[in-house]
């Protein structure tokens, strides 16, 4: 695959191996020729944090260099001002760990998710009313200094599909888009296996294609279509911990959201031509897959052909996905040659 010589790959493979980072197994055969050696990630030589901060709750796993995740949990938010969630953060960072049992000192950093728009200045996010004391600040100094650690800041979709891409779907496809349903609806857009963030960082704000009137395909509106069935969840944390895919208010979100998620996959496929479509966020696989088989591409005929669409599938990643991404961020900068290492993807604070 590299196209390098036998020698060249031991050469690279040799320090490698003396500083941890790979391991050897047997020898594979395969045609004529010297046995090839198997190599392997040891996933303790490095670790992760990645958080999500939603309007409701705080989502946090450990992700090691091999992509084994531990420590998956999730919290209600106890207070959204900045200086209680930074505490609530740094506890549950430390209790994960703690129960781990992993080395504190192979921690690369930490990656934050937060839903919200950038505005074009540093880490700076516009999040919905609900994290009001988490807008216009520069997040990445202020989180660094309240954790102690080197920190990387992106929004919520943005950190979703890089999960994506290193453990879902994105190991066959290197260009899709990834839808993120949560209290909002955004996305991001991944290209030949790398974000596309666009000029401001802001790529994927798949919720602005909708016209002013049009129902957004969010889970607050459906949490809200539970309400009006007579079933009133507190919020979201709430409603998906009991969620049932088969209840009518589901399908009376369905129906008002549907031609909504047709405009938004549509434009994609028209705009962006990608391999795939990914359904995910804080969306149940169950409704995700209802979903998939209401949702269709503006797609007419000419001359007996079609034009080619993405295929739209549900994501595949097990757990939440935002929080997930937000731990690739500092392997994928530290280990992997990714754009996150020279600041394109969020902002590194030390």
């Amino acid at each position: 695959m590299t196209g390098l010589a036998p020698h060249s790959i031991t050469r690279l493979v040799e320090p490698l191996l003396a500083r941890g980072l790979l391991q050897e197994s047997a020898p594979v055969t395969v045609g004529r020729g010297k046995p090839s050696t198997r190599l392997s990630l040891i996933g303790s030589a490095a670790f992760s944090v990645g958080v999500s901060v939603m309007t409701d709750a705080i989502s946090l796993v450990l992700l090691d260099l091999a992509g084994a995740t531990a420590a998956a949990r999730s919290e209600r938010l106890i207070d959204p001002d900045i200086t209680p969630a930074c505490a609530q953060i740094r506890t549950m960072v430390d209790a994960a760990i703690t129960d781990a049992g992993w080395d504190r000192t192979a921690l690369v950093g930490i990656g934050v998710g937060v839903t919200g728009y950038f505005i074009g200045d540093g880490a700076r996010l516009n999040p919905p009313r609900l994290l009001d004391p988490w807008a216009l600040i520069p997040l990445d100094t202020i989180l660094a200094d309240a954790l102690g650690q080197k920190i990387w800041v992106d929004n919520d979709g943005n950190v979703a599909a890089v999960g994506e891409a290193m453990l879902g779907h994105g190991r066959a496809v290197r260009d899709f888009a990834y839808l993120y349903f949560s209290a909002g609806f955004g996305g991001g857009v991944m290209c030949k296996g790398h974000p596309l963030r666009g000029h401001h960082g802001n790529a994927g704000e798949f919720a602005s294609i909708l016209p002013v009137g049009w129902s957004q395909p969010n889970l607050e509106a459906l949490r809200i279509a539970f309400i009006d069935e007579g079933v009133p969840y507190p919020d979201l944390h709430a409603m998906l911990a009991a969620f049932d895919p088969d209840h009518v208010a589901v399908d009376h979100w369905l129906d008002a959201c549907i031609p909504s998620l047709d405009l938004v996959v549509s434009s994609i496929s028209a705009t962006l031509d990608p391999a795939m479509i990914v359904l995910g966020g804080r969306l149940p696989s169950s409704l995700a897959q209802r979903i998939v088989e209401r949702i269709s591409i503006t797609n007419p005929e000419r001359r007996g052909f079609h034009r080619p669409v993405p295929r739209i599938v549900a994501s595949t990643l097990d757990g939440d996905a935002a929080a997930i991404g937000a731990a690739a961020l500092p392997l994928r900068a530290a280990f992997f040659g990714a754009p996150e290492a020279d600041g394109t993807i969020g902002d590194e604070a030390n």
